[in-house]
C-alpha cells in the first residue's frame, strides 16, 4: 500500500512536530542547554539594584558639586588657548550675556527698569568676581544661585571654556584700567 505524496507530507510534518515538542523537556540534558535552565538569575522586581560602588560614578553621569565643594575640589583644566577662549566665547554669547552683558558688566538686556535690577553680582568685572576660584564660577554655572539659574543644561565640559572666558574678561577689564 502506497501513501499519496500529499498524505506523506502531512505525515511527516506530524512526526516532527510531535517528535520535536517531546524534546522540550529533554533539552535540559543536552549540557549545552543545562547552563541556560539552571542559570542564577533575578526576575524582574524580585531584588532590590546594586547600589553603585561607594566613591564611584556610573559610565555618562555627570557628577554635579554644590558651591562649597566646587570651589574647593575643583581647578580648571584648560590651559587658556585662543582656541579655547574663543568657544568661551561663543558659549557667552549664547548663555550668558542676556544678564552679563557683552563685556560682563551685568548691563545685558534684560537688566534694567522693569525688569531685573542691576545687581553688583551681575558684574563679571568686579573686584568679588575677580577674586572667585575658577571651581566656583564653575559650580555657580552648574547650581545657579540668587538670580542666577542653574545652567546644567550646558555641558560639563562647557563650563570651563565659559570660566576661561569670563576669566579673559576680566584680564581685558584690568588691562584697560
Amino acid at each position: 500500500m502506497s501513501l499519496r505524496p500529499g498524505v506523506r507530507a502531512v505525515l511527516a510534518a506530524m512526526v516532527l512536530a510531535i517528535t520535536t515538542s517531546a524534546c522540550d523537556d529533554q533539552v535540559k540534558y543536552v549540557p549545552w542547554f543545562a547552563t541556560m535552565t539552571s542559570q542564577p538569575s533575578v526576575e524582574t522586581y524580585e531584588a532590590e539594584p546594586m547600589a553603585p560602588v561607594a566613591g564611584t560614578v556610573p559610565a555618562g553621569f555627570e557628577r554635579n558639586l554644590d558651591l562649597l565643594a566646587a570651589d574647593t575640589l575643583l581647578t580648571n583644566p584648560l590651559a587658556g588657548t585662543p582656541e579655547e577662549v574663543e568657544r568661551g566665547r561663543v558659549l557667552f554669547l549664547q548663555f550668558c550675556v542676556v544678564c552679563h552683558g557683552d563685556e560682563g558688566k551685568g548691563d545685558g538686556p534684560v537688566v534694567g527698569p522693569n525688569r531685573l535690577p542691576p545687581l553688583p553680582t551681575l558684574n563679571l568685572l568686579s573686584e568679588r568676581a575677580v577674586d572667585l576660584s575658577d571651581g566656583y564660577i564653575y559650580g555657580m554655572i552648574g547650581n545657579g544661585r540668587g538670580v542666577m539659574p542653574s545652567y546644567r543644561r550646558v555641558p560639563a565640559e562647557d563650563r570651563w571654556y565659559l570660566v576661561k572666558y569670563v576669566r579673559k574678561l576680566q584680564e581685558q577689564a584690568s588691562a584697560a584700567e
